[in-house]
């Protein structure tokens, strides 16, 4: 089974057509809805915007929300072009060993895998992921809060620090957060993360993947979406799908293309 960590979002949002509104965003919701839909069971372990759990819950799979904190407030201005301005307005509270050894306990004690998709740098630390390692679940670990310092305009921010990755299976990043981390898109660079299998998306371009000791990573194509602007949670759709594939046995090349037509038929229904 698939454990979903992360924080619950408020999203702060101001579309393409000048209209706004105010939703529950942040990783479970978007990975959720990605297992949701390939009918792949899943749990969601979350916190923050507690009047955002039911929306979370839609998503089709169980969720196990701890004690109440503070939330994450995400604000975004969507263009047509499909990017997007992003602003840190507030943070939650993070996750910390304890939880996962009291509240969060039940949720994952049948988890095979666990995703982490964390918001900003502190969300969860090298002492939390050092708990999930010791019960020696695969940890797939969705990096773009490790480029983002704190509040503030959302621009990422690096290097890596290594520790922020002990014990990580697979680390996924945009190529942008993996320039700003990481120092490049090679294979060099992406061996700084210390991780035995490295994702990096790049949009409708595609995702690269690579493996340590691979002399260079493997592109595998994105199927192009006429007309779509709102492309917010597909990184998170793509890592928990990835992470789904892996579970049952599919090699990474493989995994990251059954990850990346999943994202597409979920992002056609929004064009």
């Amino acid at each position: 089974m698939i454990a979903l960590l992360g924080q619950t979002v408020r999203d702060e949002i101001v579309h393409a057509d000048g209209s706004e509104e105010v939703r529950c965003g942040g990783a479970p919701v978007f990975a959720a809805r990605a297992l949701g839909a390939a009918g792949i069971p899943g749990i969601v372990v979350t916190r923050g915007a507690d009047d955002l759990h039911g929306d979370v819950a839609a998503a089709g799979l169980p969720v196990l929300a701890g004690p109440p904190g503070a939330t994450f407030v995400s604000r975004l201005a969507l263009r047509p072009d499909g990017h997007r301005d992003h602003e840190i307005a507030a943070l939650g509270t993070p996750f910390a060993p304890a939880d996962l050894t009291g509240w969060a306990a039940s949720a994952l004690e049948g988890a095979s895998t666990v995703v982490i998709g964390t918001q900003w740098r502190d969300d969860v630390g090298p002492d939390t992921l050092r708990a999930l390692r010791r019960a020696g679940r695969r940890i797939v670990f969705d990096a773009q809060g490790l480029a983002r310092p704190g509040l503030g305009p959302v621009v990422p921010a690096g290097p890596l620090d290594p520790a922020w990755l002990d014990g990580v299976d697979v680390v996924k990043f945009s190529d942008a957060e993996a320039e700003a981390l990481l120092g490049g898109l090679d294979a060099t660079a992406l061996g700084r993360a210390g991780v035995p299998i490295v994702v990096v998306t790049h949009g409708e371009r595609g995702a690269d993947v690579w493996q340590a000791g691979d002399a260079e990573p493997v592109r595998v194509p994105a199927r192009r979406i006429p007309r779509l602007a709102d492309t917010v949670g597909a990184g998170d759709m793509f890592t928990a799908l990835f992470a789904a594939a892996l579970d049952a046995g599919e090699a990474p090349v493989p995994a990251a293309e059954r990850a990346s037509a999943g994202v597409a038929e979920i992002l056609a229904l929004r064009a």
